[in-house]
C-alpha cells in the first residue's frame, strides 16, 4: 500500500510539473496544441520505456502486435481519450497558471471511485475517504480567491477545461 502511495505521488508530481513547463511554452509564444501533440507523443515514447523495463521485449512485442490487429479501435479510442484530454490539459495550462491546473488536475483521482460505482463494483471506504479529502484540497486551492477577478478568469480557462 505504501508503495502504491509513494508510486501515485511521484507520478502526480511528475504530471503536475509538466502543467508549469506547458505554462513556460505558452508564455515563450509557444501554442498549446502544439504543447499538447508534444504531451501525446512523449507519452507514448514514455509508456514504450517502462512497458520493455517492467515486461520485457516479448512482452511489448506483443502489446505491439494486439495494437496493429486493432489499429482503428486503438487509433481512434486514443485520439479522443487522450487527444481530448491533453488537448483540454494544455488548453488550460496555456491560458491559466501551472498551480491552477496542477491542483484541478487532481480531480482525476476522484473519478476512479465513480466509474467503479458506475460499473458496480465496490469501492473500499477509505478511497472514498481519501477521495473526499482530494476533493476538499482542491476546493480550498480554487476557491481561495474566488472574490477577484483573476480568480474567475482561472476557474474558467483553467478549472473547466481539466474537469471536463
Amino acid at each position: 500500500m505504501i508503495r502504491l502511495i509513494l508510486l501515485g505521488l511521484l507520478s502526480a508530481a511528475f504530471f503536475s510539473a509538466t502543467f508549469i513547463l506547458n505554462r513556460s511554452m505558452s508564455l515563450s509564444g509557444g501554442h498549446w496544441v502544439w504543447s499538447s501533440s508534444l504531451r501525446f507523443f512523449y507519452m507514448f515514447f514514455l509508456l514504450v520505456i517502462l512497458i520493455t523495463i517492467n515486461r520485457g521485449a516479448d512482452y511489448l512485442r506483443d502489446v505491439i502486435k494486439i495494437f496493429v490487429k486493432n489499429s482503428i479501435f486503438w487509433l481512434i479510442a486514443g485520439s479522443i481519450g487522450f487527444g481530448t484530454f491533453y488537448s483540454l490539459l494544455c488548453y488550460a495550462a496555456d491560458h491559466a497558471p501551472g498551480w491552477v491546473v496542477a491542483g484541478t488536475w487532481q480531480i482525476t483521482v476522484i473519478a476512479t471511485p465513480i466509474v467503479l460505482l458506475l460499473f458496480k463494483e465496490k469501492v473500499p471506504r477509505y478511497g472514498v475517504f481519501f477521495s473526499f479529502l482530494i476533493f476538499f484540497g482542491i476546493l480550498l486551492i480554487q476557491f481561495y480567491n474566488k472574490e477577484s477577478e483573476l480568480a474567475v478568469k482561472h476557474i474558467l480557462y483553467g478549472v473547466i477545461p481539466v474537469v471536463i
